[in-house]
C-alpha cells in the first residue's frame, strides 16, 4: 500500500513539474529583435565585417546596420542566442558593441581608416557618408 502512495505521489509530483515546464516554455517568445550600439563605427567600409560577423552568429535570422544610428538590429532565436552573445561576437569582430570594449587583435585587421576610431582615438572616419 505505501509502494502505490509513494508511486501516486511521484507521478503527480513528475506531472506537476512537467507542466511548470510546458508554460515557461509557452511564455518565451521564440524570436525577439534587439538593437545592438556600434557607438565606434566609423564607415561604411565596416560594414561587410558586421555582415560577416552575424551571418556565422548562431541563431541571427536578419540584421540591418544602420551607420546613421551607429547601431544593429538584429532579429534572433531566443533559444539559440542572446543580446549579450551578439554583442560579444561583434567585439571579438573589433567592434566596441552595447559597451563590450573590441578585441585589440580584431581591431588590427580593421580597414585602415577605421582602426583608430575603434580604438577611440579619432572623431571619425574620412570615407564616412
Amino acid at each position: 500500500m505505501k509502494k502505490v502512495i509513494l508511486i501516486a505521489f511521484i507521478f503527480v509530483f513528475g506531472l506537476g513539474i512537467a507542466q511548470a515546464q510546458t508554460k515557461d516554455k509557452d511564455a518565451m517568445p521564440k524570436e525577439a529583435t534587439t538593437i545592438i550600439s556600434l557607438n565606434k563605427l566609423c564607415c561604411d567600409s565596416s560594414i561587410p565585417l558586421i555582415e560577416k560577423t552575424l551571418a556565422y552568429e548562431k541563431g541571427v535570422k536578419k540584421f540591418e546596420v544602420s551607420l546613421e544610428d551607429k547601431t544593429v538590429s538584429v532579429l534572433y532565436k531566443t533559444k539559440a542566442t542572446s543580446p549579450e552573445r551578439i554583442a560579444k561576437s561583434l567585439a571579438k569582430a573589433g567592434f566596441e558593441a552595447n559597451g563590450i570594449e573590441a578585441d585589440e587583435r580584431a581591431i588590427n585587421k580593421l580597414p585602415e581608416c577605421c582602426k583608430n576610431t575603434a580604438r577611440g582615438i579619432s572623431g571619425g572616419c574620412s570615407h564616412s557618408k
